[in-house]
């Protein structure tokens, strides 16, 4: 079964841009097949590897069914602000049957940098998809004077209550911010092609895409195809 892996929250500066761009590594790594999408039109800069798609102008469904029929997974990096027409394109195009009828499922992956509005917007993001998604929150490191307690909290509780996965995505370390403050580029920007970097930059990013990697592959049964999934077990 093929993966829709949406890329949500509303607010601003949560980590979506960065986070969907480390998902489009991960699959990469493993040859799977992938389109990176993005719903913002500030980041279809020369290097930005995937295509935009206008989720406020009557976007046109052809265009997912296209990409899902070419690839393996499809990522969205649904802008802030976006998580509501995302939702209700969802309703609107009956998208659950429908992609049931492509053989493929849909994981919201939320980012969570460990503040109140987060849980809320988790909490928010769940009632509105409910049963019709898997979900996959990705703890980032958040500012530690506003981090709040996760377990036990609302947004904990209702994660756990429709089986949500959870995975713990590393900071930036001090010496790729600085080396990535030398270069001049920001860390979105570089995600999208570190190969342009100067080699220590690359160097450092490639160690944390690795990090991150690692991360992830506990959330494998989010975010990568069955048919994958299967050949590699059966590896």
């Amino acid at each position: 079964m093929k993966k829709l892996i949406v890329v949500v929250n509303d607010l601003e500066r949560s980590g979506k841009s960065a986070l969907a761009r480390t998902l489009s590594h991960y699959l990469k790594a493993q040859d799977i097949k992938h389109l990176l999408v993005t719903s913002n039109e500030m980041d279809m800069t020369d290097s930005f590897p995937g295509e935009f798609w206008d989720l406020e102008d009557q976007f046109d469904v052809s265009l997912l069914i296209g990409a899902i029929d070419s690839h393996s997974a499809v990522i969205l990096d649904v802008h802030s602000g976006g998580a509501r027409n995302w939702g209700d394109f969802f309703e609107t195009e009956d998208l659950e049957n429908l992609l049931a009828e492509l053989d493929a499922e849909m994981t919201l992956v939320i980012p969570d940098t460990r503040s109140e509005r987060c849980n809320e917007e988790i909490c928010d993001l769940t009632e509105i998809f409910a049963d019709q998604a898997d979900y996959l929150i990705a703890h980032l490191p958040g500012d530690p004077r506003n981090e709040v307690k996760w377990k036990g909290s609302l947004a904990d509780k209702a994660i756990r209550y429709i089986g949500a996965g959870t995975v713990d995505i590393p900071g930036i370390s001090d010496d790729l911010r600085t080396a990535l403050d030398n270069a001049g580029i920001d860390f979105v920007e570089a995600l999208n092609n570190p190969s342009v970097l100067p080699r220590f930059a690359e160097v450092q990013l490639s160690q944390w895409i690795e990090r991150a990697s690692s991360c992830l592959f506990a959330g494998n049964e989010y975010l990568v195809p069955d048919s994958v999934s299967a050949v590699a077990l059966d590896y």
